[in-house]
Order: C-alpha cells, then sequence, then structure tokens
C-alpha cells in the first residue's frame, strides 16, 4: 500500500515539473509585435495641378517678338478638300506639292488655329508672310497624299473632320488623326453630320455644333476651338450658337481673306481650285496679306 502511494506521489511531482517546463518555454517566447499599418501617403493635389500649369505655359503662344499690323489684322485662310484628282474639290497632289513648295521658298509661315486666333484678335503676326492652310471633310487622302508633303517642308495646317465619318471608307481614321494632331496637323470640327446648318432648327444645330466638339475634345484629348460650316451655309442664330458651344472662331467659304471685322464666326476663306499654277497661286496669296 505505501508502495502504491509513494508511486502515485512520484507521478504527481512529475506531472508539475513538466507543466512548469512548459509553462517557462511559452514565457521564454518571444511576443509577437502587431504589424505597424503602413500609411500611404496621398499624393498631393498641387503637384497635379503644377503639372497642368507647366503644360498650359507649354501651350501657350509668345507674341512678344511679332509685329503690330493696321487694324484690323488680315489672314489668307486657304481651303483644299481632296488631294486627289476628279472634279472641282480635288487638288492633285502635284499641284498640292507645287503650292506648298511656293510658301515655303517664299518664306511663309504657318498658323495654327491657336495662333490664327491670336493674329485676328491682337492685330499682331509672326512674319511679314503668314498663311493658315485648311481642309474640309476630312478624306483619307489628307493624311496619305497632304500630311507626308506638308512634313517634308515643314508647313502646318488644320483638317476640319465630320464626326460621323471617322473611320468610315475613304476618311481619315482614329488613329490616322491621333498622329497628326501630334504632328503639327490640328484636327477641328466640321459638325457630327455634315448638315446645312441654315436649314436646321436651332436645337438640331446646337446638337450637331456640341456633338462635334466633344467628340473631338474626348477623343484627342484637346479643346476643340474652330467650326467650319458644312458647304459654308449658316444663318444669324448658327453664329450665337457657334460661340455658346464653347467654339471661338467660325470658318465660312464666302470668298476673300480673313479679318475680325467679319466678326470670329463668320470668316472668309480662299479656296484653291485645280489647275492652279504656282505663280496663280502665289498671286492669289499675297494679294490678301494684311498691308503694313
Amino acid at each position: 500500500m505505501k508502495k502504491n502511494s509513494l508511486i502515485f506521489v512520484i507521478f504527481l511531482l512529475l506531472i508539475v515539473v513538466l507543466a512548469g517546463c512548459s509553462f517557462k518555454a511559452e514565457a521564454q517566447k518571444p511576443k509577437k509585435e502587431p504589424a505597424e499599418k503602413s500609411v500611404v501617403q496621398p499624393v498631393e493635389k498641387q503637384t497635379v495641378e503644377e503639372e497642368e500649369v507647366i503644360n498650359e505655359e507649354q501651350k501657350e503662344v509668345d507674341t512678344s517678338q511679332w509685329i503690330d499690323v493696321n487694324e484690323p489684322a488680315k489672314i489668307p485662310i486657304l481651303m483644299y478638300h481632296s488631294i486627289s484628282s476628279g472634279n472641282s474639290l480635288r487638288v492633285p497632289k502635284e499641284e498640292f506639292r507645287a503650292h506648298m513648295k511656293w510658301l515655303k521658298d517664299n518664306g511663309y509661315y504657318t498658323l495654327s488655329p491657336e495662333e490664327a486666333y491670336l493674329v485676328l484678335t491682337q492685330n499682331k503676326i509672326p512674319t511679314e508672310k503668314t498663311v493658315w492652310i485648311t481642309f474640309d471633310d476630312g478624306y483619307e487622302d489628307n493624311y496619305t497624299e497632304a500630311y507626308p508633303i506638308l512634313k517634308e517642308y515643314g508647313l502646318k495646317a488644320s483638317i476640319f473632320m465630320i464626326g460621323k465619318l471617322i473611320d468610315k471608307n475613304n476618311h481619315l481614321t482614329t488613329n490616322q488623326m491621333l498622329e497628326m494632331s501630334t504632328n503639327e496637323i490640328s484636327i477641328e470640327s466640321h459638325t457630327y453630320s455634315h448638315l446645312e446648318l441654315n436649314s436646321l432648327t436651332p436645337s438640331q444645330q446646337m446638337e450637331e455644333m456640341k456633338r462635334s466638339k466633344e467628340l473631338f475634345d474626348h477623343m484627342l484629348d484637346q479643346e476643340t476651338s474652330i467650326l467650319c460650316y458644312p458647304v459654308g451655309q449658316y444663318n444669324e442664330e448658327t453664329l450665337k450658337l457657334a460661340e455658346e458651344t464653347g467654339y471661338k472662331m467660325a470658318l465660312t467659304t464666302e470668298p476673300g481673306a480673313a479679318s475680325s471685322d467679319q466678326g470670329l464666326y463668320a470668316l472668309h476663306r480662299i479656296r484653291i481650285s485645280p489647275g492652279m499654277p504656282p505663280n496663280w497661286f502665289g498671286t492669289l496669296v499675297s494679294g490678301t496679306e494684311d498691308g503694313h
């Protein structure tokens, strides 16, 4: 009996010792500290705004060296359509090349839309020989034929594209416009459907102008500022709506050099027709320059 009691006591002592060792081991384990929450520093809005300011400054046109002219300043705005052959709206490629070579050889400065706006509103010109090259409708040959020639001679131009004809047969694609817009060829509005605006109600006119502007603003990440009236047709309502929609200027097909006394929403242009040799072309352009 005594032997059994002794065995039982020893057993209890072993349990106590083992429990103590286990407790000691647990106590010696390093405590796991809770992970520090990583603090994500928010991007300072000021940095983004500073970048936007820099971008805007880069877009600004420096007119400090421009020449003051007699008021109102005049611009010969050349009007082309297709660079091909076939009818009175198509100027063959080699004729177009000869026209552009004449401009280059005779020291003409070609305007961007922003520069044209400043010429007309500030009565200053970058050089004594200034011209604005434009194309209506956005034909594909503006990219395949005209664009390489313009790049060759280092000339700027503007293409007035019909919104609903983007990526359609014989017209410019989105990628073509994106490429040109980063290489001195601006893409502007020729409305969405190319309907004669003076035949539409005011709300329909507004929709044509607004839909086109929003399309190009989004597609090309720009502020589309120039409108070209389809077939040159407009009325008094059109002039008011063009301004209300957010355009800064609008072009017609009425002949002659453009000037602010016509109104910024009814600017004249010089139609360039096929069969015009360089000397005739030169006489037409130089005859509409601003006198100063």
